[in-house]
């Protein structure tokens, strides 16, 4: 009899842990892709419904949503996306310049030649054109490319530091790729990043990818001010 319990409730929270996985993926993605704007207030019923599922579940998820950030909770009123922070932007990219220019140095000096092989064919199979038109996909292969520099440094510290900044990142990429605003003219590609890893040139490959961060920055501020006048709830 116990046994068959201790089944029944396995079985019930792998369903439970299952839809709570679910909830969360799909308001993640919505976030993240900006479905659900900054600011957008909500109600545990209201996700529910919409997902089909229970209150529970939802309410799991959405834990998880504040832990990461990207939900703020009112007692007995219910949720708001987080709104985009400057701050969160300035600070994110700060530590983007500490961690990937020193990632970069490194995999500079350490990188196999086959390692440097796969950061240039990641370099070029994303065209300019791809951020606005998928950028599903421009993501998945940016967040990889930024990715491989870290792992080409053989540093499993700074691997996952890089991995946690990417994720931070996530919400603020899109933004950026649906933004109409233009790269500075002079804006150090992915291109030029692994052009100066290949010829082992550790100076040329910090200021590439120190200036490659800094037009990425320059251009998703510029983005969220310019969403504030159109959406005030935007920033925070």
């Amino acid at each position: 009899m116990k046994l068959y319990e201790s089944a029944e409730n396995n079985g019930r929270k792998a369903v439970k842990t299952s839809l709570t996985e679910q909830a969360y993926k799909l308001l993640r993605k919505e976030i993240v892709e900006c479905a659900m704007l900054p600011g957008h207030e909500f109600t545990e019923l209201d996700i529910a419904e919409r997902l089909s599922m229970s209150k529970t579940p939802v309410r799991e998820a959405l834990m998880r949503l504040q832990f990461e950030g990207m939900v703020r909770a009112y007692p007995r009123r219910g949720y708001m996306v987080e709104p985009v922070k400057v701050s969160d932007i300035n600070e994110i990219f700060d530590m983007r310049q500490i961690v990937e220019a020193g990632a970069t140095e490194l995999a500079v000096v350490r990188a196999s030649d086959k390692e440097l092989e796969q950061l240039a064919s990641l370099s070029a199979s994303v065209p300019d054109d791809i951020y606005r038109a998928n950028p599903d996909r421009a993501n998945e292969i940016n967040n990889r490319f930024h990715e491989l520099i870290a792992q080409a440094a053989h540093n499993a510290r700074l691997h996952r530091s890089v991995l946690q900044l990417l994720n931070e990142l996530e919400r603020f990429f899109y933004i950026e790729a649906r933004s109409e605003v233009a790269y500075p003219d002079i804006h150090a590609t992915h291109a030029d990043i692994v052009g100066a890893m290949k010829d082992r040139d550790v100076a040329r490959a910090r200021s590439a990818i120190t200036d490659h961060i800094e037009g990425t920055r320059a251009v998703l501020l510029k983005a969220v001010l310019t969403a504030r006048h159109a959406t005030p709830l935007w920033i925070g």
